[in-house]
């Protein structure tokens, strides 16, 4: 499980050789990654409301933090600056809301609305997490369809963005000679890359985007994607479905591949010969660093926490930007609200047409349950959704670790669903 019927758009047939790699869910996922939620299975402190959940790798360095130094350690991340740290040496002086702790597992986006829609604390997340599962994060937005079973909460899913990120094709840099401005990739070549039609890094398009510099003489590409169902899949394969009408690799949040013999099934990107799978963000950028030749996608915050670098990547107004607060941000100028539920937020930025906006973006959301059974869990999340999208301190944290804010009127959108569909009763 981890995807679900209809979410994404259907997959087309690939022509080309695939590799065929095993479909387990999450089952790779590292000790360290499920040590992050919030990295115990302590209860809380006496009189602290816990509030818990699980889904995308993607906002795991804003929410919980990852390694042990500024910016990216867990003290001073968002959930351990607005609630009580847990264990409380996590916290930054003093806390926002002492009223409440959070728990959060990065199992991935198709894995964390699992837990969330059945109520049931992922498996793949160690025991980290306990029930009652209270929200889910992901860089794919539902689709509108999702039911709630089972567990205390009710009613139809609330969907808001929190927060915005870059999709970085990150690279490892052993054997390759970098230019000094770090290498570019053109549309075409980045394309090529990620369909099997490039795969040395001595390509003569690569050398043509890069002013006739040869980066490498003869090394093969690696392509590193994500075997687990990812949002952050999502947000690659729907760029490249909107930038370049011949892709047909199918999009959706589960990256594993099929065979050349059928149609891959529905959600799934087809990868080439010889590409490397990894479950989770931080495990892609790992196999990236290990991986001579290798490139691959992760999003904005893994490529700062795991210092890996990135190629500029040239955009629809032909202009070649790194990745970046500012160029994300700048993707989102103008994004409304795409939904037309007003239970749900959904902002569509598939292709940005700015000349200084970063080309592969999306936004993070959260989805939270219409009834809460525990009105303490209820108000907490309220409050915290109130700071995190309302205070120029929350902002800087973000920025700081590789996200860009929201434009301020989605924000007061968000906060405005929050405040008035978050509570402990079913509302119309």
């Amino acid at each position: 499980m981890g995807f679900y019927p209809n979410r994404q758009l259907t997959c087309l047939a690939s022509s080309i050789s695939v590799l065929v790699i095993t479909t387990g869910l999450v089952v790779g996922q590292s000790a360290t990654q499920k040590s992050l939620a919030q990295t115990s299975t302590s209860p809380a402190p006496t009189g602290v409301t816990s509030i818990n959940g699980a889904g995308a790798t993607s906002i795991t360095t804003l929410f919980v933090g990852t390694g042990t130094t500024s910016p990216l350690a867990p003290k001073g991340s968002w959930f351990n600056t607005y609630g009580v740290g847990n264990p409380s040496t996590l916290n930054p002086p003093g806390s926002i809301n002492p009223a409440v702790t959070f728990r959060y597992a990065p199992v991935g986006s198709g894995a964390g609305l699992a837990a969330f829609l059945t109520q049931t604390p992922p498996p793949a997340a160690g025991g980290t997490i306990k029930a009652p599962v209270s929200f889910a994060a992901s860089d794919d937005p539902l689709v509108g369809t999702e039911k709630v079973s089972g567990g205390p909460n009710a009613g139809i899913p609330i969907q808001v963005p929190v927060i915005t990120v870059g999709i970085a094709l990150a690279y490892n840099p052993a054997g390759l000679n970098v230019p000094a401005g770090g290498i570019k990739l053109s549309r075409a070549t980045y394309l090529g890359i990620l369909n099997g039609s490039i795969i040395n890094w001595n390509d003569a398009k690569i050398k043509a985007d890069n002013g006739g510099a040869i980066i490498a003489v003869n090394k093969p590409i690696v392509v590193v994607y994500r075997s687990d169902s990812s949002g952050t899949t999502f947000a690659l394969s729907s760029h490249l479905k909107a930038a370049f009408p011949t892709w047909s690799r199918g999009v959706g949040k589960k990256s594993i591949a099929g065979s050349v013999a059928t149609k891959p099934p529905a959600d799934t990107v087809v990868w080439p010969s010889g590409s490397k799978a990894a479950s989770g963000g931080g495990a892609v950028a790992t196999t990236i660093t290990t991986t001579p030749g290798a490139i691959g996608y992760v999003d904005s915050a893994t490529r700062l926490a795991k210092n890996l670098p990135a190629a500029l990547l040239q955009n629809k107004a032909g202009a070649y930007n790194s990745i970046s607060p500012t160029t994300i941000s700048n993707a989102f100028v103008g994004a409304t609200d795409q939904d037309a539920n007003a239970r749900r937020i959904k902002l569509v930025v598939t292709d940005p047409t700015a000349a200084n906006a970063y080309p592969i973006v999306t936004a993070t959301y959260v989805v939270f349950y219409d009834k809460y059974a525990d009105a303490k869990v209820a108000t907490g999340i309220k409050g915290f959704i109130g700071w995190a999208l309302g205070t120029p301190g929350a902002d800087s944290i973000a920025i700081a670790r590789g996200y860009a804010p929201l434009p301020p009127a989605i924000k007061t959108l968000s906060k405005g669903v929050v405040n008035t569909y978050v509570d402990t009763v079913l509302n119309p």
